[in-house]
């Protein structure tokens, strides 16, 4: 069913306005007197018009002007022809939180028992339906007036290792309400990183959203990291929580065999679909190294490799009181191929390049870095076939960078290629943006500023490290560049004056970052920190990642089964690469603070508010393809030239 609707509804008080003339008809109708005339034979001869006729006319006359009012305000209102009216009946759907930050002990069977007790709780006139969510939702028991399915779908939940994404379900709940009024019920623990301001979601108008909370532990231990560097196994533990605690990294490494009888497989065809290599593999165990951690604090557990050098390895420690999803990490020893580095500076000295040397170094061969420093006046002798093997490009310096150099530097960008520009001492501004016009617009000028820097979304691959704390704010600028990042730019890091830090451009191909100072010790103290080397390593790593293949993805990024939980899996044949990755939990959701139910009320207005106008928008747009109003004006027209005839007829 089709129905009208008006953009602007008040001007339809305006209608009002239609009493006037009725009134004044009204006001001044009155019955002539009867007199009676001695001589009825000269009554005769006059000409007499009809009562009934005129009166005919004058209602006519009336409705003409009464329509003319009515029409003047629909036309101001706007009206359009809505599309299909809301489906009847009310529901409630039930969206109960499947991620890592509900695997403690205990804590999903409270989960499962305030869901059942909203499922049996919702009025008998609902249809439930009920819809299990992590970084996305799924319907576990569409909408039905029979409880027992719903009761049933919930019976068989498990936990995942998924990250909490709020606006993903909230958005697939209210596209499983299809325009119903009713309800919204979220049975989660109110994970304060759940709210990802990158989607977008709305919640219909008329739909109540409520929250059943649950508890969990106010405190977690999770191996937030683990890589291999210069034969060492590297894993970062940390502490969520307030108080002191210490644990052991239990390292394993796990080898290709071949699959036994009985062991378990998610194996099956598809795109992206992996099979465990816990499946049919041989497990050895490495060492145990102790860690003993302060509040709020990390520690990194180390233990050289002298056996394997291909295969997979596994981190893992013995938290029972906290999340047990993030009690192990997943890395692969056979990594893809080194990314290969060329730095350009501005007299090609080792020096101007030290630190950033030195950072690659410590994580060679596969899965590492090559890297090679040229002076920037040499640049325009590289070719298309020498640039071919280049995975980032760092722009340390500019001086002696010719014509020809800053053509190569654009088609290098253009064919897809990572860049970092480091706004330092030898960098100029004015090259750089000529050189990259019409492709990337960040521009920059040098300023004496004391400044730290943190990351502006701890999420972001170059900061996956850190698990959203670390060493970042210990760094110390004594000079930094004030970044003009464009429209759409990404800033992925700020100075403490709000500033950005770390500018992100993407290209059709490639990604550019600007860093608002220099890596080699002349402008801040950033390459004496422990952050440096992990810094530079994912930066690299996330501008080599169009060229290059990934080693390591997060729960839910890879599509299929290979991405559903966390461990070291085989991708299909028919991916581009086949190849081992490792599958691990974000480290954000390790953190088990929570948010009041305020806060997260609070959101939900906020998607309301953001459905409101949406849905004002997709009016606008359905009015103006429609137009309705002209017609209205047409229509007043027509009115006022009839009631303009017959009021001269009338007299």
């Amino acid at each position: 069913m089709f129905g009208v609707s008006f953009l602007s509804p008040l001007f339809l008080i305006g209608a009002a306005a239609a009493a006037i003339p009725i009134a004044i008809h009204l006001f001044y109708r009155r019955a002539e007197p009867v007199i009676e005339f001695a001589a009825m034979r000269y009554l005769r001869q006059a000409p007499v018009e009809e009562s009934r006729r005129r009166r005919l006319r004058e209602l006519l006359l009336l409705a003409l002007r009464v329509t003319a009012l009515v029409l003047l305000a629909c036309a101001f209102a706007r009206p359009y022809l809505a599309g299909a009216a809301a489906s009847s009946g009310a529901a409630t759907v039930v969206l109960i939180d499947t991620s890592a930050s509900l695997s403690a002990a205990g804590q999903f069977e409270r989960a499962r028992e305030r869901a059942a007790e909203v499922v049996r709780s919702a009025p008998a006139t609902h249809e439930v339906a009920v819809l299990a969510f992590a970084q996305a939702a799924d319907v576990i028991a569409p909408l039905f007036a029979d409880r027992a399915g719903a009761l049933a779908a919930i019976a068989q939940l498990t936990p995942g290792a998924g990250a909490t994404r709020y606006r993903a379900a909230l958005q697939r709940a209210g596209e499983e309400l299809a325009g119903r009024g009713g309800r919204i019920v979220v049975v989660t623990d109110l994970q304060e990183s759940g709210w990802d301001a990158a989607t977008e979601a709305a919640i219909p108008e008329g739909v109540a959203v409520g929250v059943e909370e649950v508890d969990g532990p106010d405190a977690n231990l999770a191996i937030t990291s683990l890589r291999v560097e210069a034969g060492e196994a590297i894993a970062v533990v940390q502490n969520f929580s307030s108080r002191p605690a210490a644990d052991q990294v239990v390292f394993q490494a796990e080898q290709r065999g071949v699959p036994h009888p009985g062991s378990p497989s998610r194996q099956r065809d598809g795109v992206g679909v992996a099979r465990t290599l816990r499946v049919g593999v041989q497990q050895r165990r490495l060492g145990a190294v102790p860690v003993t951690l302060a509040p709020g604090g990390s520690a990194e557990a180390r233990l050289a490799l002298d056996g394997p050098s291909g295969g997979a390895l596994v981190a893992s420690i013995s938290d029972r009181d906290g999340f047990l999803a993030d009690n192990a990490r997943y890395a692969v020893l056979d990594g893809g191929s080194a990314v290969a580095v060329l730095a350009l500076t501005a007299s090609g000295h080792p020096s101007e390049a030290l630190y950033l040397e030195r950072a690659l170094a410590v994580s060679e061969g596969a899965g590492g870095f090559r890297f090679r420093a040229i002076r920037a006046s040499s640049f325009s002798a590289f070719g298309p076939e020498a640039l071919g093997d280049v995975d980032v490009l760092v722009v340390a310096g500019t001086q002696g960078l010719d014509e020809r150099g800053r053509e190569r530097l654009a088609r290098f960008v253009r064919s897809g290629g990572g860049l970092l520009v480091t706004a330092g001492p030898d960098v100029d501004p004015a090259i750089f943006t000529q050189a990259l016009a019409g492709i990337v617009s960040t521009s920059w000028r040098v300023r004496e500023a004391a400044l730290s820097f943190a990351p502006a979304d701890g999420r972001h691959p170059v900061f996956r490290p850190f698990g959203g704390v670390g060493t970042l704010g210990h760094v110390r600028f004594t000079r930094a560049a004030l970044v003009e990042a464009p429209e759409g730019a990404g800033i992925l890091a700020r100075y403490t004056d709000g500033t950005p830090a770390l500018v992100e451009e993407r290209t059709d191909a490639g990604r550019v970052l600007v860093f608002g100072s220099d890596l080699n010790h002349r402008w801040n103290d950033f390459p004496l920190q422990p952050a440096f080397v992990p810094f530079v390593h994912e930066t690299i790593r996330y501008l080599a990642a169009p060229h290059t293949t990934r080693s390591e993805y997060l729960v839910g990024e890879l599509p299929g089964a290979a991405g559903t939980a966390p461990g070291v899996v085989q991708l299909a044949q028919n991916q581009p690469r086949s190849r081992r990755v490792a599958v691990n939990t974000d480290p954000r959701e390790s953190d088990p603070r929570r948010m009041p139910v305020e806060a997260f009320q609070a959101g939900i207005s906020r998607l309301q508010a953001s459905a409101a106008r949406a849905a004002q928008t997709e009016a606008r747009r359905d009015e103006d393809a429609q137009g309705l109003w002209w017609y209205g004006l047409l229509l007043l027209v027509v009115s006022l030239a009839a009631e303009g005839l017959l009021g001269r007829r009338l007299g």
